[in-house]
Parts: structure tokens; C-alpha cells; sequence
């Protein structure tokens, strides 16, 4: 992220935000906001932003988001509902003078991107979605065991097992204590995610019985002494926070204060065909219902961090949209 600077904002909810910023090498050429998902930081699109967006003319905002990084800490779950994150992402737009950007995002990040469109359609000129697939806001609230046996039925395992762990009031414990375990389980192979992530009690079971396992190439040493680091430092009271947000209800009915739930401007979703988690084919059901209009569907090799992965492919498929599109 060296090619980028580094910045800092404290938003009208008196939190702070760290964020990185490279123009765009013509004032008429777009800035592609990143936001970056669970346990990640904004360094996350470091290959993205440094390799692809900004050499093809781009401009880029990456964001510690919420709980991450640079950024504010707090343990109340309520601020993180998605109406007020997106809040805080205007006002680092207006800092910099932005009217409209393109809304990228992965894992929870790609929620928030989600609904960045969903409640400011007028400052977004277009949506990348990266493994999530697209989710219009609903007026219902969300229960984790309907969700767990509706991916059960359909997937034949609890694609959300690990949310019992990271909802619990205590669960971010489990990760503090066993940090290198975290990561193992996080960058494993995408079939390993079966016995910990999607398994009932796997993640809490790897942890607790401090096990390890192989992790793929793109996972290197730097890598991982910088995320043991982090979370030496941070923990993962904070982040937990997204998950306890969901299950707590403080993002249900937002139907009725979003402007707009179809996504009229283009968008592009970067499926992954060995996720496990955020199964590409789950796409359908948003083209299905006509919230997508002018979707580009795109599927690559690769599990849930396959932008890592296969880093290359991922990032010209985002230019070459870019360039199509917009």
C-alpha cells in the first residue's frame, strides 16, 4: 500500500477511520471504493489497487473498516449496522471530494458495498461483488438455524456453522487464544473448510484442541506473522461484532429505509467455484428475482480467498470490466 496515502477521518459518529488514497490519473476516470471483509484490513487489496486499478488509471479508496486495523474499535454491535457504516463511507467520499465511486467489495465487505448502493444509489456508478453474492435488504429477521438448514438442504452441510462461534457473546475468546490457528483455518485448502468452517462446533473444536494445517501458497510466512501481529494487538472482540450485528437483528427491516433494492447501475459479481462458503451459484436466486439487471456473472478457480489465490486473473477481470462498463 506503499503507492497510496495513508489517511485518517473522524466521521460525525466520533468514530475514526484509517483509509488509503490514490487519485485517479484523470479527474474523469472513476475511483473504485474497496472494502475489505472478515479478518481482513484495507491492505487486503494491496495487489488489486497497486498492480491493476491504479496503472489501468483508476482511482482507489481502501478502507480499514469497522473494527479493523487503524480504524475505531468499539463493542457495542448496533453501530455496526450497515445504515450507519454506509454513513461513515459517504462522509470519507465527501473528504475527498467524491460524488459517485464504484462499490467493491468481499465477505463482509462486499455486504457493505452491497448496501453502500442500497441506501446512497446516487454516489455509486457501479457494484463489484466478490464471493458474497447479492442479498436485497429485507424486512424479516434473520435466524442462523433456518439459514444453517436451508444450506444443509441444499448444500448438504451448514454452510454458516461458524457463525454460532463468532455470534456468541464470548466466542472471540476462542479466537484470541489459538491466533495462528485462525489463520490456518481461514487460508486452509477450500476442502478443509468442510471439517472446520461448515462443520458443527469444527472451527471451535480446531481451536480449542490447537491444531494446525497446511495453508495454501498465496498464505505466506510475511503473511501470516503480519495477521498474528494484528490480532496480538486488535483481537477479535471488534470484528466479531459484524456477525453479532446479523444475528442480533440490528440489520433486519432495512426494506423500508433503503432507496433502492434493485441495482440498476452495472455490476459484476467474481464468483469462486470451490468457496464453500459463498457458493457462486447463489447468484441465481438475485437474477432470478430481477434484482440484477445488468449483472456480468463471473466464476474463477479458487476457494473463499481466491482474489489471493489467483490474484492476476482477478484483477484484470476487474479492469477489463472496468473498461467495458463504465
Amino acid at each position: 500500500m506503499d503507492s497510496l496515502t495513508k489517511k485518517t477521518l473522524d466521521v460525525s459518529r466520533n468514530l475514526t477511520y484509517t483509509y488509503y488514497h490514490h487519485p485517479p490519473a484523470q479527474p474523469e476516470n472513476p475511483t473504485v471504493l474497496c472494502i475489505h471483509g472478515f479478518p481482513d484490513e484495507a491492505a487486503e487489496w494491496a495487489d488489486l489497487a497497486t498492480t491493476h486499478l491504479i496503472p489501468a488509471g483508476y482511482g482507489v479508496i481502501a478502507v480499514d473498516c469497522l473494527g479493523y486495523a487503524g480504524t475505531s474499535k468499539p463493542l457495542d454491535p448496533a453501530l455496526y449496522a450497515f445504515e450507519h457504516m454506509t454513513k461513515d463511507l459517504s462522509e470519507i467520499l465527501d473528504n475527498e471530494k467524491l460524488e459517485k465511486v464504484i462499490s467493491l467489495g468481499h465477505d463482509w465487505g462486499c455486504a457493505l458495498a452491497q448496501r453502500f448502493y442500497n441506501y446512497y444509489p446516487e454516489r455509486v456508478l457501479g457494484l463489484v461483488m466478490v464471493n458474497v453474492s447479492y442479498n436485497a435488504p429485507g424486512d424479516q429477521p434473520f435466524n442462523l438455524g433456518a439459514t444453517n438448514e436451508m444450506t444443509t438442504k441444499f448444500f448438504g452441510y451448514p454452510a454458516f456453522a461458524y457463525w454460532y462461534l463468532l455470534s456468541s457473546q464470548d466466542g472471540y475468546k476462542t479466537l484470541d487464544a489459538n491466533i495462528s490457528g485462525v489463520f490456518d483455518v481461514l487460508h486452509g485448502t477450500p476442502d478443509s473448510w468442510l471439517q472446520t468452517v461448515c462443520a458443527p462446533d469444527g472451527l471451535k473444536n480446531f481451536l480449542t484442541e490447537n491444531k494446525s494445517q497446511a495453508t495454501e501458497s498465496y498464505a505466506t510466512a510475511p503473511m501470516r506473522e503480519a495477521f498474528i501481529s494484528r490480532f496480538s494487538r486488535d483481537g477479535f472482540a471488534a470484528p466479531s461484532c459484524w456477525y453479532k450485528a446479523t444475528v442480533n437483528n440490528h440489520q433486519s427491516f432495512e426494506a423500508a429505509k433503503v432507496k433502492k433494492s434493485v441495482v440498476e447501475v452495472p455490476s459484476l459479481f467474481v464468483g469462486f467455484a470451490s468457496d464453500k462458503v459463498c457458493r457462486p451459484e447463489a447468484i441465481g436466486m438475485a437474477v432470478m428475482k430481477g434484482l440484477l439487471p445488468k449483472l456480468t456473472n463471473v466464476t474463477l478457480e479458487g476457494g473463499h480467498w481466491g482474489l489471493h489465490a489467483n490474484a492476476d486473473k482477478f484483477g484484470k477481470t476487474v479492469v477489463e470490466w472496468l473498461k467495458k462498463e463504465l
